[in-house]
């Protein structure tokens, strides 16, 4: 308890530092959960943990949008307010004078000035000017109070739109402080899937089941009709740029996992690539699946025609949709970690009438960008 209490009083953000000791918490119990609890699907438990992230991180973005648009308002609302007061001092500057004339004249008023008329003429000439000016005089003391009016409309704008920043910048933090949560929760969990062999095992076993059914998915795909460019995709084997840059990490087939000696079998490659880097199509086609596919996270596939398709998996955002026909190098996605218990890189495959395939013949060289 005193490690806690010496905790919050050097943090900045005291909640926010309780929000993370609360998430370390709930992670770890997460963990002894999982350990108690062996007959629990492990990628489950992974979606679970991400989704509890993005929901966090979504609600974050919204508050950071209308902070955002707040700033912008405040802005508008001081500029607003810097032009009802210039125009209040030009109306006043306008009905200074004015006034200080009729000071001037006293509490007689005009009437001194009506009566010293020589004749009939210049009385109604006299009558008529001051009729004119105090009209103008009138529009003055109008237009000042207008002016008035609208500087006070102006200042009460912008309190508001300064309270509602000031609302929505507490809650800003605590949504971060929140997402942050979340992150390390999920930070937690991952390192405890990591370490023991029971759950990487079973993990391994998970996704292997997931890799039959995407290839399910994929055979279950409708072919493309239609005589398209895209169909002349054999062609360009040898010549394909990566989906992303990086080096392959990890390639096709039977790999060995030097920490716990398991085997799998990989249908695709990895490539390193740092999170929020591009994703590109490596060839024309259409999109035939975006979106979550268990085991391999945010998944992209597009059909080349002829019986071949491309995926590209574990994204972090995507960025174009099912139905939507794209060329060679229009960016699918970003780089990321969903569904990975490995962190962020992405993972690539071809499939050739639903047979994947190893990609590295399918690729150029490294350095010359493919045709």
């Amino acid at each position: 308890m005193s490690a806690l209490v010496l905790a919050l009083a050097l943090s900045a953000d005291p909640r926010a530092e309780l929000k993370m000791l609360e998430a370390r918490q709930r992670a770890e119990e997460t963990a002894a959960q999982l350990i108690a609890r062996q007959e629990r699907s492990v990628l489950d438990t992974l979606g679970e943990s991400e989704e509890a992230l993005a929901l966090a991180e979504g609600e974050w973005r919204q508050v950071e949008q209308e902070r955002a648009a707040a700033e912008a308002a405040l802005g508008s609302a001081r500029e607003a307010e810097r032009r009802a007061d210039e125009a209040l001092s030009a109306r006043l500057s306008a009905l200074r004078p004015r006034l200080v004339a009729r000071a001037r004249m006293g509490k007689a008023g005009v009437l001194p000035v009506l009566l010293s008329a020589g004749t009939l003429s210049d009385l109604v000439k006299r009558r008529y000017l001051f009729d004119r000016i105090l009209s103008r005089d009138a529009a003055l003391v109008a237009a000042a109070r207008q002016a008035r009016a609208e500087r006070e409309a102006a200042r009460a704008a912008q309190e508001t739109v300064t309270a509602n920043l000031a609302a929505l910048a507490i809650e800003a933090e605590e949504r971060k402080a929140s997402a942050e949560a979340r992150r390390e929760e999920r930070r937690t969990l991952l390192s405890a899937l990591r370490t023991a062999r029971s759950f990487h095992e079973r993990a391994a076993s998970e996704i292997s089941a997931q890799a039959g059914k995407l290839g399910e998915l994929v055979s279950a795909l409708p072919p493309r009709s239609g005589g398209t460019p895209a169909s002349h995709f054999a062609e360009r084997r040898g010549r394909l740029p990566r989906p992303a840059d990086g080096a392959i990490t990890v390639g096709f087939g039977r790999v060995v996992n030097p920490k716990f000696n398991t085997v799998t079998v990989q249908n695709g490659i990895d490539i390193a690539a740092p999170a929020g880097a591009p994703v590109r199509a490596v060839a024309p086609g259409r999109v035939v699946h975006a979106g979550w596919f268990r085991g391999y996270g945010n998944l992209v596939i597009v059909d080349h025609g002829a019986g071949y398709h491309t995926l590209v998996a574990h994204l972090g955002t995507m960025r174009t949709a099912m139905g939507e026909d794209v060329e060679g190098g229009d960016v699918l996605g970003t780089v990321g970690d969903s569904g990975s218990l490995k962190g962020p890189y992405l993972y690539f495959e071809v499939r050739e009438r639903g047979r994947p395939v190893d990609p590295r013949p399918w690729l150029a060289p490294q350095g010359t960008g493919g045709l």
